[in-house]
């Protein structure tokens, strides 16, 4: 009679756990969800700071890029040197100031060796037609002495017209003997240069005592067109130009200024 009590007791102890056991499972799985979730919010706050600061990071390096592009934006707009119009008057003022180039006697040495003298005369009028095309007329004379009696000499008189934005800005300054200078301009893609060529006599004088040297020119301006002016032939087409040039200074000058003056106008290097 006493064992059953006890047998109850422990029957109830076993198969039914006390209410405080209940209470605490619950609140350690509690305890568990809560620090999972702080866990999880921790995590999703760390990576909401993440990407906040990442794209700060983006932000401030795209302003940052946009600031420095801007103001080498500017200061290249700035300092990309004269405009197209200052360039142009500065080529034909430069030639202004050249007047009449005279070479005197210069020994010339050909590429199979041969030797001769030659003296030029020449004389170069640019005319601005618009921004970037201009008009060039050359009055020259090269008088080519081959031996102590006999020479060549062929006065005329040449057009030039082009375009700057057609020629390339690889421009070539050419020096010959001691004090014969030119600058060759060179077409970016096939003939663009327009060129007339009229030939040139002395009024009263036989063309080939002129043309053999017998007589000399002392002066272009006494010139005359022979037959025709050179705008009343047609107009031949060619790849380059060649302009006399008085020095050699002006010839670094006019190099760099058709350099810069082609490349403003929107010349552009040949594909090869």
């Amino acid at each position: 009679m006493q064992i059953l009590p006890r047998m109850r007791y422990l029957t109830r102890r076993v198969n039914r756990p006390p209410a405080d056991c209940h209470q605490g499972v619950m609140a350690a799985a509690s305890r568990r969800l809560s620090r999972s979730n702080a866990y999880r919010g921790t995590l999703y706050v760390d990576n909401m700071m993440t990407k906040w600061q990442v794209g700060r990071l983006v932000m401030c390096f795209l302003m940052t890029s946009l600031s420095s592009a801007w103001a080498t934006s500017n200061d290249t707009s700035g300092n990309d040197g004269p405009s197209l119009e200052e360039t142009v008057t500065f080529i034909k003022d430069t030639w202004d100031a050249c007047a009449t180039m005279h070479s005197d006697l210069q020994l010339m040495v050909a590429k199979d060796g041969s030797r001769w003298h030659m003296d030029r005369m020449a004389k170069v009028d640019v005319t601005i037609m618009s921004p970037s095309f201009l008009k060039i007329v050359t009055r020259l004379n090269e008088r080519r002495k081959l031996s102590g009696i006999f020479s060549l000499q062929s006065p005329a008189e040449i057009i030039q017209e082009f375009d700057l934005s057609a020629l390339s800005p690889s421009v070539s300054p050419e020096r010959e003997g001691e004090n014969i200078f030119g600058v060759r301009l060179r077409c970016a893609r096939g003939a663009c240069v327009t060129e007339w060529l009229a030939s040139l006599a002395i009024p009263g004088k036989p063309m080939h005592e002129l043309k053999t040297g017998k007589v000399a020119v002392t002066s272009l301006e006494e010139l005359v067109y022979e037959d025709r002016a050179p705008k009343d032939k047609p107009g031949g087409k060619k790849g380059e130009a060649y302009i006399p040039v008085c020095d050699m200074a002006t010839l670094e000058s006019l190099s760099k200024a058709f350099n810069h003056a082609i490349i403003k106008a929107g010349g552009k290097k040949p594909l090869f």
